[in-house]
């Protein structure tokens, strides 16, 4: 292609079409490096002025399934992570559970008194004798940011329970952060992970590390196959039951 072509991100934002990051994306998801050429070059005459990048990432998926489904599935990833919805528990789950196979314990959904009220803590963790107080933020719509109210939210319950014993709180979220958030959280010593951020220890990053996928990711099952899992606990590709 000789001319640049523009993409339309999920917050509206305009950028220059960058094959590499396509390419980098596959590459992070366990495709080789001739699979991921291979797609790119597949995807880059359906390229149009303007396109969205949810038509890429269509596309792409698209040609992956017909590739290599078990790199589809890890692509997929972040659409996955959204299909958790639409209530944010089972998001805390797998949050959990990813937490807890890097080496946390955990405990979910505990109603604590703290010096004003009483608080529904989505995830309590330990390790390294520190104890830390994790709210969830959950999106499962595309574009959006975890914005500054919730970062004060978490900070300000933080304080009402930390005498109970938490030494750090943290705020995880599926999503992006706003600039603001992170100079906020660096400002009051707040643990913050979110989609990409920070770069060794994003939310994508720990769960590639942890080897844990949710089903939602299974490109072989239906959306209601999906809500039948989730409804019955089961977040985890590894917790589905084994076909005789």
């Amino acid at each position: 292609m000789g001319k640049v072509v523009n993409v339309i991100k999920a917050d509206g934002t305009v950028e220059p079409f960058m094959e590499e990051k396509v390419v980098e994306s596959l590459l992070r998801a366990g495709a080789s490096p001739k699979l991921a050429e291979s797609i790119v070059t597949k995807i880059k005459p359906h390229l149009y002025p303007n396109i969205p990048t949810f038509q890429i990432y269509s596309s792409v998926m698209k040609a992956l399934k017909k590739e290599q489904k078990e790199v589809a599935n890890r692509y997929n990833l972040k659409e996955a992570i959204m299909e958790l919805g639409p209530s944010g528990y089972p998001f805390e789950k797998f949050v959990a559970g990813v937490l807890e196979k890097n080496g946390f314990q955990v405990e979910t959904n505990k109603i604590i008194m703290g010096r004003c009220v009483s608080h529904e803590i989505d995830i309590i963790a330990r390790r390294d004798k520190k104890t830390y107080m994790i709210e969830c933020k959950f999106h499962n719509q595309h574009g959006g940011k975890t914005e500054i109210k919730t970062a004060l939210y978490s900070y300000a319950r933080f304080l009402d329970v930390k005498d109970k014993g938490f030494a750090i709180p943290w705020l995880i979220t599926n999503t992006k952060v706003t600039q603001e958030v992170r100079a906020y959280s660096a400002c009051v010593g707040m643990e913050i992970t979110s989609w990409d951020y920070p770069e060794t220890k994003s939310l994508r990053e720990i769960v590639d590390k942890s080897g844990l996928h949710p089903v939602t990711s299974l490109t072989s099952l239906s959306k209601k196959q999906k809500q039948f899992y989730l409804e019955r606990g089961i977040i985890f590709i590894k917790d589905l039951p084994k076909t005789s």
